[in-house]
């Protein structure tokens, strides 16, 4: 639906449409990242806290660029 005042719609911004991409990918990453955690060559509670850490930047990556998606024609 259309602003009645402006009589334009919204513009879909690229760049936010791309940094949703990279925050999913970076996600995903994490989510293949867990069966390396059973290897003995790190410390349990270090990788789980640093695949933690990465999945919740992607989330907060994808809530930041989900909210700057359009962007008012000029």
């Amino acid at each position: 639906m259309t602003d009645a005042t402006s009589g334009q719609a919204p513009v879909l911004n690229t760049r936010s449409v791309v940094g949703i991409a990279v925050c999913l990918v970076t996600a995903l990453a994490g989510i293949f990242v867990i069966p390396t955690l059973q290897e003995p060559a790190g410390e349990f509670n270090v990788l789980f806290w640093t695949m933690a850490a990465m999945e919740l930047l992607a989330m907060g990556g994808v809530v930041y660029f989900v909210l700057n998606l359009h962007e008012e024609p000029s």
